[in-house]
């Protein structure tokens, strides 16, 4: 069968990748190829007769026509092709006399390919240069276009067959030919018309397309054209009779939807994705049926796909872990085999060369595209999972910043509290502190004593500042660090949490001062939590909710109660709430719907409040850390209960806290109203889950871990994190204190 003049892969055999690998792609005609041969043969002497009668030709048609075009017809008319300029076939003949004509270093032809053939643009320029071209320049660019590019993939890249296209890294190929006038994903189509067309196409698109050459609009689009080619030709549900589809009703059921629509590569577009961020596979399925039709397919079952209540909770096995760990397996499995030489003998790793393979983020792309970032874990957290003998803490172990890419790894809050995690490593190593376990955390831990005792032993090893200081630098790849970027006091900030470095002298020893210092400053113990895997998925959209950037400021210094009071004052006397003398001075939470709530013992959140441990919510902090009361939230004694190992708060428990911020105080802040949707979003994408203390800790370890220095910029960076943080403390300290003044 031929569609769009290409055959149909699903009439070549049942298997896509070996029908693909049938359809040859059109090579040219033998005698043309020869005939460039031929005039490419006669371009030096060509060239050196156009030299001598330079000037004789009208000056518009010199200005118009490039100079290769003007030797090439010389060239044609000395090798006896004569009337070239009124062949069917002249654009093809002179594109490829240019490719022959390319010999670097041999005298009298060209060094590179004439590109002023195509039009006059440099073919680096992005695709929308092309809009500046006149119709004439712009109509001979779409003719010689396609024939540059199947010559340019053909006989430059060697691909023979449709597969060979689909599985060449195009955007990389042509990158090294300097070529971006056309987006790599269309090259095929403008080289070859109708190769990407049609229901079975010969190249499907999607698995050429970049998913930032794609909107929105155009994601959804493509996933709903792929999805249909996977139910039709992938996995073969359905056949037709008469006009009417037919369903595989067993092979229907027993089909994991989610793995194979995600297995197609193409993004998720935000108006396929479940509430919690993840694909909705149920809407893309019944948009397909709606296309193809349902068939034979029983009613019951037709109903369990256009269920609109879905889960949105994030803790389910098969959305979550069970996807992930089988992907990871699939990775490890092929590092082992394709990289022999990171393993020894007896199956162990080879850290020394292990740690330089920087390969696994990407090769997670290569088996689920884009499968990370969508449950927002990174290769280490995975690989841990499946390996932990391989991967962890331990001395031959590959460490969380050993398996990232150099490129962005250190970048943003996550790359600092990787860097943090990463010097106290290095200074573990160097035989400074220990390495402590804590409840599935580790904690590196460091006294005054030790750090004295071992500060000792460096002087009689007289080993010069400088020397161990880029040493461990250099042993770790703490790239900030050796470029400079962060001096290594300033790392010591980081670890200590607070500044210590800025009125440092640069002299030799500072570091050992601002070292003993930040240990005096923590009461002569310091304790760095180093950086785990991530406890739970932070899908894409949570992290959205959760991380907005809120550019305003509370109308006070900080956020307050407002009670129906003060907003009456306001209104009778004609003012703004903050011109309203003393509002902000009164804690009491008479006048918002608090009162209510707390007073009602059998409400939840009361329950949950009398369990509170309120002194940490009452006293003032020794020092601001940012999220604190979030910190609070998930710590191991945040309650009165005596039971061992059970005092801190469930996840039930925690969201009950989270709902009554949101429903009793978030409308009676002074929280400017433009930003109380996304705070009231914010709420919401955390509520929507069921584990929320492992998504807070995973959520804080990697956003709030990193202790704001003034060397970082901002000590504090207004997001909805932090309204949330800040709502959480102004309603359980002032609920709290209501109950205790009560008593």
């Amino acid at each position: 069968m031929f569609r769009h003049g290409w055959p149909v892969p699903s009439s070549i055999s049942f298997q896509p990748d070996e029908a693909r690998a049938c359809i040859q792609l059109p090579e040219f005609d033998a005698l043309l190829l020869e005939k460039a041969r031929v005039i490419s043969s006669r371009f030096p002497l060509a060239e050196a007769e156009f030299r001598t009668s330079r000037g004789k030709a009208p000056a518009a048609e010199a200005n118009e026509i490039p100079h290769f075009e003007k030797v090439f017809r010389r060239a044609a008319d000395m090798a006896s092709v004569s009337k070239v300029t009124e062949l069917r076939e002249y654009d093809e003949l002179l594109l490829l006399t240019a490719w022959h004509c390319v010999r670097p270093g041999v005298t009298g032809f060209l060094g590179t390919y004439p590109k002023s053939l195509l039009c006059p643009l440099s073919h680096a320029a992005p695709p929308v240069a092309l809009d500046s071209l006149s119709a004439a320049k712009r109509f001979v660019f779409e003719r010689r276009a396609p024939i540059y590019l199947r010559y340019l993939l053909c006989e430059k890249f060697a691909l023979r067959t449709c597969a060979d296209i689909e599985n060449a890294d195009l955007r990389h190929l042509l990158r090294s030919t300097g070529f971006r006038l056309i987006r790599p994903s269309a090259v095929p189509e403008v080289a070859f018309a109708g190769i990407t067309r049609g229901e079975d196409p010969p190249v499907r698109p999607w698995k050429l397309t970049l998913r930032q050459e794609l909107s929105d609009e155009r994601a959804a689009e493509m996933l709903i054209t792929a999805a249909l080619w996977q139910i039709k030709y992938g996995l073969r549900l359905v056949t037709f009779e008469h006009g009417q589809p037919r369903w595989n009703i067993g092979a229907f059921e027993r089909t994991d939807w989610e793995d194979a629509f995600l297995s197609l590569g193409v993004r998720v577009a935000p108006s396929i994705m479940r509430a919690s961020g993840l694909l909705d596979w149920r809407a893309v399925l019944a948009r397909c049926l709606d296309k193809i039709g349902p068939g034979n397919l029983p009613p019951a079952l037709l109903g369990k796909i256009s269920a609109v209540p879905q889960r949105i909770c994030h803790d389910s096995q098969q959305a979550i872990w069970e996807v992930l760990d089988r992907v990871a397996r699939t990775v490890f499995e092929q590092v082992r085999g394709a990289e022999p030489q990171l393993f020894t003998e007896h199956g162990g790793l080879d850290y020394e060369k292990a740690r330089g393979f920087r390969r696994w983020a990407r090769l997670f792309d290569e088996v689920s595209p884009n499968i990370l970032s969508r449950f927002g874990v990174s290769a280490f957290t995975a690989l841990h999972r499946v390996a932990p003998e391989y991967f962890g803490w331990g001395p031959e172990q590959l460490k969380p910043w050993e398996l990232e890419q150099e490129y962005g790894k250190w970048k943003g809050p996550r790359g600092r509290a990787l860097l943090r995690s990463a010097y106290a490593f290095a200074l573990h190593e160097a035989g400074l502190g220990s390495i402590e376990n804590q409840e599935e955390q580790v904690v590196w831990q460091c006294t005054l004593n030790q750090f004295f005792a071992w500060a000792a032993r460096r002087a009689e090893q007289a080993i010069p500042a400088y020397d161990f200081l880029y040493g461990i630098a250099s042993r770790h790849g703490l790239t900030p660090l050796l470029s400079r970027e962060v001096t290594h006091t300033a790392a010591v900030s980081m670890l200590a949490g607070m500044n210590l470095h800025e009125n440092l002298p640069r002299i030799e020893g500072s570091w050992d001062v601002c070292m003993r210092t930040a240990l005096e400053r923590h009461g002569g113990k310091l304790e760095v939590r180093l950086v785990l895997p991530d406890l739970v998925p932070l899908p894409l959209r949570l992290r959205k909710a959760a991380l907005t950037p809120l550019s305003y400021s509370y109308l006070h210094k900080e956020i307050r109660l407002v009670r129906d009071f003060d907003l009456r004052l306001a209104r009778e006397s004609h003012r703004q709430l903050d011109e309203v003398p003393g509002w902000w001075e009164d804690e009491r939470i008479m006048g918002t719907p608090l009162l209510e709530r707390v007073n009602a013992t059998a409400d939840p959140a009361r329950v949950v409040l009398d369990r509170l441990r309120p002194e940490p919510w009452l006293e003032v902090p020794a020092q601001r850390i940012r999220f604190r009361a979030l910190y609070l939230l998930i710590a191991k004694r945040a309650t009165t209960r005596p039971t061992p190992g059970g005092s801190g708060l469930s996840s039930e428990e925690i969201r009950v806290l989270l709902r009554l911020a949101l429903e009793a105080a978030l409308g009676h802040t002074n929280i400017a109203e433009v930003s109380v949707p996304a705070v009231r979003r914010g709420f919401e994408r955390i509520l929507a889950r069921e584990d929320t203390r492992e998504m807070l800790d995973s959520l804080l370890l990697h956003i709030g871990a990193a202790y704001e220095t003034e060397i970082w910029g901002q000590v504090r960076k207004f997001i909805v994190l932090d309204v949330i943080s800040d709502l959480l403390a102004l309603t359980l300290r002032n609920s709290l204190l209501h109950l205790m003044s009560a008593e």
